[in-house]
C-alpha cells in the first residue's frame, strides 16, 4: 500500500538523520499530497532516540469497528425507509386505479418508515458527525482499514441498487409500461442510491483533513428531505386514538367471525342455530368435556374487547342468524377491493362456501345475516368453494 510505503520513507530518512523539514520538502517535490506526508511524519513521535519511535495507532480496533458497522447499518435504514415514505408520497400523488390504494398501507408500514425515521436518523447523523471530527482531529484515521471495507462494500451495494434501477427502466420502457408513476419512483431510487455512491466515493479518494464542504451540504438537504417527508407522513398516518380504535374494530371482526364458528359447530352438532349465544357456550362447553371436538368449537365466546359487553345476537330461523356489533371507526378509507375480511382459515366441507365479512365503511352498529353451515371435523378437503361476501346490514 502506498501509505506503508510511504511511512517505510519517513522512517528510514528518519533514522538516517534527516530533518522532518527535509523529508517533508523532498516527498512534496516528488508528488506526495501534503497531508499524506504530514500523517506520516505524525506517526512518529519527536523525541531524541537513535531510532524512530512510532506513535501509537489509537484506530483500527473494536470500537471503531463497532461505531462504523452501526453508522452503515444505520445508512441502509434511513435509505430505506426515506424510500417507503418517498413512495408512499408518489402513490398518493399519481394514484392508480389499477393498483392498491396507498392509504392501505399507511397505518402500519408509515408508522413504521416514521418511526425508524425518527429515532434512526438522528443517531445517524451524530455518529456521522463523530467518525468525521475524530478523522479531522487524527488525519490517520482515514486509512483505517475498517472504514476502507465498509465504505466499498456500501459502494458496491449502492452501485448494484443504481445499475438495476436503469435496468428497470429500460425494460419498462421496451415494454411501454413507463408512466409518471413508474419514473418518479425510478428517480427517487437512482437519487438516494446515487447520492450514496457519489458521497462515499468521494469521501474515499478524499485527502484533505478539512471539513468535508460537500458532506455538509449534502446532509443539510437530506435532513430537509427527511423533515419534509416526516411531515407529510404525519399528516396522513392515524392519531394515536384512532390507531387504537382502528385496533379495537379489529378484534372485534375477528370475535364475530370466531362467533360464526361456533354457530357453525352447534348446528354441526345439534342441528340447529342456538337460541342465545350463551346457551350454545354452555352446550360446546359440556360437549367438548365428553367428546372431540373440531377447531374453534370449544373456548368461551368473546365479548367486545372496548366495552366488555356480548355481542347482539339473534336466532333468524332454524339456520339462519343475526351478529352485530358496534364499530368506533369502520374502514371507511379502504377501497372495494379490500373490504372483505374471511372468517378464519377452518375447513368445510366440499361445495360449502367459505363466508367473508364486509368491512363497514362507517362508525355505529354494523349487522351480518348469516346462514349457519353443516361442516365435517376431521374434512382436510382442499377444493372449498370460492368465498361468498356477506354484506353488512347497518
Amino acid at each position: 500500500m502506498a501509505a506503508d510505503t510511504l511511512r517505510d520513507f519517513v522512517a528510514d530518512a528518519l533514522s538516517k538523520g534527516q530533518s522532518r523539514e527535509e523529508i517533508a520538502s523532498v516527498l512534496q517535490a516528488a508528488g506526495w499530497p501534503e497531508d499524506q506526508v504530514k500523517d506520516a511524519l505524525a506517526g512518529f513521535a519527536d523525541i531524541d532516540f537513535p531510532v524512530p519511535v512510532p506513535r501509537p495507532r489509537r484506530f483500527g480496533g473494536a470500537r471503531e469497528a463497532f461505531l462504523y458497522i452501526v453508522f452503515f447499518a444505520l445508512l441502509g435504514m434511513v435509505a430505506l425507509q426515506v424510500g417507503r415514505l418517498s413512495f408512499a408520497f408518489i402513490d398518493h400523488v399519481f394514484a392508480d386505479p389499477l393498483a392498491s390504494d396507498w392509504r392501505s398501507w399507511r397505518t402500519n408500514g408509515m408508522r413504521w418508515s416514521i418511526a425508524s425515521l425518527m429515532v434512526g436518523y438522528p443517531i445517524f447523523l451524530y455518529l456521522g458527525w463523530r467518525l468525521g471530527a475524530a478523522r479531522r482531529k487524527n488525519p490517520e484515521r482515514r486509512i483505517s482499514r475498517v472504514r476502507a471495507w465498509l465504505t466499498y462494500i456500501t459502494l458496491i451495494f449502492a452501485a448494484l441498487t443504481l445499475i438495476g434501477d436503469l435496468v428497470a427502466v429500460v425494460y419498462n420502457f421496451l415494454g411501454g409500461e413507463v408512466q409518471a408513476r413508474f419514473i418518479a419512483k425510478a428517480l427517487v431510487v437512482a437519487a438516494i442510491s446515487g447520492a450514496i455512491l457519489l458521497n462515499f466515493m468521494r469521501d474515499a479518494e478524499r485527502t484533505s483533513a478539512s471539513v468535508d464542504i460537500g458532506g455538509r451540504i449534502l446532509s443539510i438537504v437530506s435532513t430537509l428531505v427527511v423533515i419534509a417527508l416526516l411531515l407529510w407522513a404525519f399528516l396522513r398516518v392515524d392519531t394515536p386514538g384512532e390507531a387504537r380504535a382502528r385496533s379495537f374494530d379489529e378484534q372485534r371482526i375477528n370475535n364475530l367471525s370466531e362467533i360464526a364458528r361456533q354457530v357453525d359447530c352447534h348446528r354441526t352438532y345439534f342441528g340447529g342455530a342456538p337460541e342465545t349465544l350463551e346457551a350454545m357456550s354452555a352446550a360446546l362447553e359440556e360437549r367438548s368435556a365428553r367428546l372431540p371436538v373440531a377447531r374453534g368449537c370449544d373456548g368461551a365466546t368473546p365479548d367486545d374487547p372496548g366495552t366488555g359487553e356480548p355481542y347482539r345476537y339473534e336466532r333468524v330461523d332454524a339456520s339462519g342468524f343475526r351478529l352485530c356489533a358496534t364499530f368506533a371507526r369502520g374502514w371507511p378509507d379502504d377501497d372495494a377491493r379490500r373490504t372483505r375480511r374471511p372468517t378464519p382459515a377452518y375447513r368445510y366441507n366440499a361445495g360449502e362456501a367459505r363466508r367473508t365479512l364486509s368491512r363497514p365503511q362507517g362508525p355505529g352498529e354494523t349487522c351480518f345475516d348469516l346462514e349457519a353451515v353443516d361442516f365435517e371435523a376431521d374434512s382436510q378437503d382442499e377444493n372449498a368453494a370460492e368465498p361468498t361476501p356477506i354484506d353488512p346490514v347497518q
